[in-house]
């Protein structure tokens, strides 16, 4: 999977870069994105279960305006789509995030990669799950919770990009009336394409 994002991208090389941001300009990214690793915290009154889920893809959408050259503000959504737990249960675990975020960039002395940045990612996140009853009529239900992330990413001939993040959900989890909090992390890879919006 890795060798095919790489290929994908470097193949993006050969179209004509737009110009370089200035303050007041506009961004629409497009992002699609490969959970590389995931880690699931149940917690209960008498300890902490703790698994992980397949890994899955990721879809979102970001529209950022920069207040100077060097930094874009905006705000954004994603979908992490279901993935099955690994724990002995077929629970299935799935997200839609909406956030505001922040992109401090350093311009980088290449004709390939023109900068190098910071992302930073806080909003709330819908929680979805396909809980496995395993044949118990058990009643379940679940509650949304805060969402946020960090990442590095970097920008390829003006046009494309490459970013990684690290990823949090938090909700809980009703069970006949038992109450439980979770927390869902997620290292993922992104690749997109921006389409820029100048004044």
């Amino acid at each position: 999977m890795k060798k095919i994002i790489l290929t994908v991208v470097l193949s993006a090389l050969f179209i004509a870069p737009v110009f370089a941001s200035e303050a007041g300009d506009m961004e629409i990214l497009g992002k699609i994105g490969y959970t590389l690793d995931t880690d699931v915290k149940i917690y209960t009154e008498s300890k902490d279960d703790y698994g992980s889920t397949d890994k899955g893809i990721v879809l979102g959408a970001d529209f950022c305006f920069y207040i100077n050259s060097q930094v874009a503000m905006g705000f954004g959504a994603n979908n992490i789509f279901e993935s099955k737990a690994d724990y002995g249960m077929s629970d299935k675990y799935a997200f839609t995030n909406i956030y505001l975020s922040i992109r401090p960039k350093m311009d980088l002395d290449s004709d390939i990669l023109d900068s190098f940045y910071f992302i930073a990612q806080a909003g709330y996140g819908f929680f979805r799950l396909d809980y496995d009853k395993n044949g118990i009529d058990e009643h379940f239900s679940t509650d949304n919770g805060p969402y946020w992330a960090v990442g590095v990413g970097v920008e390829i001939m003006y046009s494309f990009f490459l970013e990684l993040m690290h990823s949090f959900n938090y909700g809980s989890v009703t069970v006949d009336g038992d109450r439980y909090d979770m927390k869902y992390s997620a290292l993922l890879i992104n690749v997109g394409y921006k389409f820029k919006f100048k004044p």
